[in-house]
């Protein structure tokens, strides 16, 4: 058995380690605060309205609040709590269940990433670093520890891309299995948010630039035309939920017609009406937000986004922001300029692997779609731009700067290198703790981060 556990732990040690760091960090304080924290303002309710049949109405499918109401209900959750307003007093457990899904995606985020790593061929440093970017970067944890739904969007995106990956590397049936699989969590993504359409939109592309390089038309033809049918089908059954147990007339139902609000369509014409209204009405959105920001702001971390904030106590202030890892982000930055830097100069170019190609696709496609974006827009809309930045550093460094266990000056050099990235990882997010997790500081340390943040608005 110590055999075992020793071959277990010399082999697998990166993911055990992972898996023991990010549910620590994801689920420590997760009934913290026992109040109304950003967002959960609005899916709060949203999950509610599956408990009391109350019609609602979001301009994001109904996805994610359909996945958060099914766990609650297997933990007992009993809705009977407004969420009002933030800072609205919650009760512990209760706001518990609620986030526990949430938290377990933002774990298992991490997780996809390492593996994502290990399926383009990277070393297991350079794989584990990936997720080791993933697991301490400050934005990704805050949105994993509350009600909301943007690490649904990313995991389910990624492993579409990771199942993509895996079909290139196989023949035969596996190989439309695996695609399939792809096209069943691009599908998920899309019904967590619209944007979620960015993946699917980056597998067909690549798709189709594997069609180019061996043409086989009726192969390429009947994978696109599954992927699409996949999708399209893994998108419209959350709906056919949706409508099923919110049978009873409430807020939403100012958003339709008068025939949907009387239940005279049937389910086409429901789904139809309810999609054109959600696209419709986010596209139009006029409210403005004081952190509100533009797609130019974000590579940088700038406009953070303040989530909670507790100040009754005399002697301390508690506070969450959602803000990035800036050294994880501005090395991202640096990444996006490496590569494109290597595109014009051909001994570089030569070294960059398709992965590189496909990091900086989706990159600038989560990215410069929100150039012509006019509603107000946030410091999260940048994340699945980020996450591929992170994996195109990973590839960089895999690339220029492949290390392993051998004993030589070269390695002991890189290995520096990554050991002085890691450090610098870690810093930062200790540094950002406090207004990560809410942890109550001295009026005194309060004003150094509120100025730290004044800088970066």
């Amino acid at each position: 058995m110590s055999r075992i556990m020793t071959k277990l732990l010399k082999t697998h040690w990166p993911l055990i380690l992972l898996i023991v760091l990010t549910l620590a960090t994801r689920f420590w304080q997760l009934g913290y605060p026992p109040e109304v924290v950003f967002d959960e303002v609005h899916f709060g309710k949203f999950v509610s309205s599956y408990f009391t049949g109350e019609y609602y109405f979001d301009i994001h499918p109904p996805l994610g609040k359909l996945m958060i109401a099914g766990v609650a209900k297997t933990f007992g959750y009993e809705p009977g709590f407004g969420f009002e307003r933030i800072g609205k007093q919650l009760d512990r457990q209760q706001i518990f269940i609620l986030r526990i899904l949430p938290a377990f995606f933002g774990a298992l985020f991490v997780i996809i990433i390492y593996l994502i790593g290990l399926e383009m061929r990277l070393s297991r440093f350079a794989a584990f670093l990936a997720a080791f970017f993933v697991l301490f970067d400050n934005a990704l944890l805050v949105e994993s520890k509350f009600v909301l739904v943007d690490l649904f969007l990313l995991c389910f995106g990624f492993l579409a891309l990771y199942f993509f990956l895996r079909s290139r590397a196989v023949t035969g049936k596996k190989e439309f299995i695996l695609y399939g699989f792809a096209a069943l969590f691009a599908g998920l993504a899309v019904g967590i948010k619209f944007t979620g359409i960015s993946f699917a939109g980056i597998i067909l592309l690549f798709s189709f630039i594997d069609f180019i390089k061996k043409p086989r038309f009726k192969k390429f033809f009947y994978k696109s035309l599954m992927f699409v049918a996949i999708a399209g089908v893994t998108y419209i059954i959350p709906f056919y939920l949706h409508f099923s147990l919110l049978t009873k007339s409430g807020p939403g139902n100012a958003f339709m017609s008068a025939a949907f609000q009387k239940n005279t369509l049937n389910f086409w014409n429901k789904f139809l009406e309810l999609n054109k209204v959600m696209y419709t009405a986010s596209a139009n959105l006029t409210a403005t937000h004081p952190d509100g920001s533009t797609w130019s702001q974000w590579p940088l971390g700038g406009k953070p986004i303040y989530y909670w904030t507790e100040s009754a106590k005399k002697t301390t202030v508690a506070n969450i922001y959602l803000i990035g890892n800036l050294f994880v982000w501005w090395l991202v930055l640096c990444a996006i300029a490496v590569a494109l830097f290597s595109l014009c100069i051909k001994k570089l170019r030569k070294k960059l692997s398709i992965f590189a190609y496909l990091f900086l696709a989706g990159y600038f496609a989560n990215l410069l779609p929100f150039v012509m974006v006019k509603r107000v827009a946030f410091l999260y809309h940048y994340l699945p731009s980020l996450i591929f930045g992170v994996l195109l550093v990973a590839v960089l460094l895999d690339s220029f700067f492949p290390v392993s266990l051998k004993v030589g000056k070269k390695n002991f050099v890189r290995l520096g290198v990554y050991g002085s990235i890691m450090f610098l990882t870690i810093l930062t997010f200790a540094f950002l703790v406090p207004i990560t997790y809410g942890i109550p500081v001295s009026s005194d340390t309060n004003t150094t981060y509120q100025n730290f943040l004044k800088k970066l608005h």
